[in-house]
């Protein structure tokens, strides 16, 4: 089992345990379904982190995102 962290939807900052290999979820919302696809993404002063980040998300805004997160569970 890992920690990942979601980024990018309604689960936006949520972390949950996920199975080694799972590639790809959907959450059923209110506005429809959001689907989570895993990346590896180098963070600034963290390496490379895996974490589910919506399909739809630029990479760019995708690490913006778990930037901002993993900084606030730093504090």
């Amino acid at each position: 089992m890992s920690i990942v962290l979601y980024v990018g939807g309604s689960r936006d900052g949520e972390m949950g345990s996920m199975p080694w290999g799972l590639r790809k979820s959907m959450l059923e919302t209110e506005n429809g379904p959001e689907i989570y696809v895993e990346r590896m993404l180098p963070l600034r002063g963290m390496g490379t982190v895996r974490v589910m980040a919506l399909e739809s998300l630029q990479d760019d805004a995708a690490s913006a995102r778990a930037v901002k997160h993993y900084a606030a569970r730093r504090n």
